[in-house]
C-alpha cells in the first residue's frame, strides 16, 4: 500500500483528512469510496461531483447503494470477476467495462479501485477512480 509522503506524513489527522476530501471532490475523475464487505459489494460512502456528472445519479441516489447499480446487460462478467479476485487478493484493479447511467443509457469506463487498509493492515474500504472512454472508444472503432 502507498504511504504518506513524509511532507505530509507531520499533518494532524483532521487536516489530512480534510485535505485529502477536498482534492477528492475537486478531481476531474469521477471518485467513488465504498466500504470492504466480506461479500465484496459494499456500500457506497462517497462520490465526487465528476461521479454524478458522469453517471446521472445525485449523491443522495447513491450513497448506501452499492456500485452494482450502474451495472447491466452489456457490463462484462469476466471484468467483474477479476475485480473481484484482485481485491481478495490485496491488489489494485485495473480495467474497463460498460456501466449505465441513470437514464438508462450505457458508457464505456476505464477504472482502477484500490484497497484502503487501517494501522491493523485490514482492508476497510475501497476507492475507486473512474473515467469515460466512450468518446475515445468509438473514435478508434471508426
Amino acid at each position: 500500500m502507498p504511504t504518506l509522503p513524509d511532507e505530509l506524513s507531520h499533518l494532524d489527522a483532521d487536516v489530512a483528512r480534510d485535505l485529502f476530501f477536498e482534492a477528492a471532490s475537486h478531481a476531474f475523475n469521477s471518485i467513488m469510496v465504498t466500504t470492504a464487505e466480506e461479500t465484496g459489494n459494499g456500500p457506497i460512502i462517497f462520490v465526487n461531483d465528476a461521479f454524478t456528472e458522469m453517471t446521472g445519479y445525485t449523491e443522495e441516489e447513491v450513497l448506501g447503494e452499492t456500485p452494482g447499480l450502474m451495472q447491466g446487460p452489456k457490463t462484462d462478467q469476466d471484468e467483474l470477476d477479476r475485480l473481484a479476485q484482485d481485491l481478495q487478493d490485496g491488489k489494485v484493479f485495473q480495467g474497463e467495462t460498460v456501466n449505465y447511467k441513470k437514464d438508462g443509457s450505457a458508457f464505456r469506463i476505464e477504472w482502477k479501485v484500490a484497497p484502503v487498509e487501517n494501522a491493523e493492515g485490514e482492508v476497510t474500504h475501497y476507492v475507486a477512480i473512474q473515467r469515460d472512454v466512450t468518446a475515445r472508444r468509438e473514435a478508434e472503432a471508426a
